[in-house]
């Protein structure tokens, strides 16, 4: 906060605040960005979030639910954080367009170009990425059922749709 009021001072109106070790929760960054946003109302604030210990998109949820629109993100989840010994890399970029657009929101983004450009990265880079949609494709995607189903008597595949109990 002090720093915030420090870049308020020198009529800053743009901060990003980030957690590059990745230790950040969910209830943290509602708490830390409402109370950002409440303070300084006319300021633009981006979250730039890790993904060290799998809270990076849920870190993105909870600061959207107070306001925030404005996320770093990186091609293939790519980074990390020299202080930090173990900390991944930012968010997956991919990964946050496909989480948003699948929750109805507008990013902008053409999603099915992004993940031609993520399929390639592991090649250009040498090493497998942390993005999961570019591996598992999109949450509209269908496969078909296997044959196994086909044969099961009509009672057990009630639920086949894919829908839970």
């Amino acid at each position: 906060m002090e720093l915030i009021v420090r870049f308020a001072d020198m009529g800053i109106d743009q901060v990003a605040l980030c957690d590059t070790t990745g230790v950040a929760n969910p209830t943290q960054v509602e708490h830390l960005f409402a109370e950002v946003r409440s303070r300084w109302p006319g300021k633009q604030f981006t979250a730039h979030f890790h993904n060290t210990r799998g809270m990076g998109l849920a870190n993105v949820l909870a600061a959207l639910r107070v306001g925030i629109t404005r996320f770093d993100a990186s091609l293939g989840g790519l980074g990390g954080c020299p202080f930090a010994p173990g900390a991944t890399g930012n968010i997956c970029t991919e990964d946050l367009v496909h989480m948003l657009q699948a929750m109805g929101l507008e990013t902008g983004v053409n999603l099915d170009k992004l993940l031609l450009i993520a399929a390639d990265l592991p090649n250009l880079i040498g090493h497998d990425v942390p993005g999961q949609v570019v591996k598992a494709g999109v949450s509209t995607r269908r496969y078909p059922l296997p044959d196994a189903v086909d044969r099961m008597p009509p009672q057990s595949h009630k639920n086949r749709t894919g829908g839970l109990p």
